[in-house]
């Protein structure tokens, strides 16, 4: 998942040689892959896309491969703190 990842990743940047993605398994729940992307700072925009469309449709095929594969996958941006930018952590906040 994490090689389908990254050339979807590397087909739509700019600078697909700034491209790194990390994958790692969750603690909290076993049998959970994260991947997470990082791009440089000027495609991000190209990877989120208008209205999250293009990192949602980026997750939506990682997701049905891990699910051919039987496997969990959580694909997450990393932001310029360092820290992880995810859908569900926004309505998280949101609903707070």
């Amino acid at each position: 998942m994490k090689e389908l990842l990254v050339h979807i990743i590397k087909s739509i940047v700019n600078y697909p040689d700034d491209v790194s993605v990390e994958e790692r398994d969750s603690v909290d729940f076993p049998g959970l892959t994260i991947l997470t992307i990082d791009v440089n700072e000027s495609d991000k925009g190209v990877i989120i896309g208008r209205k999250g469309r293009t990192i949602n449709s980026i997750r939506d095929i990682v997701t049905i491969s891990a699910i051919r594969n039987n496997k969990r996958v959580r694909v997450l941006l990393k932001d310029d703190r360092g820290e992880h930018h995810s859908e569900d952590e926004d309505m998280l906040r949101d609903e707070i």
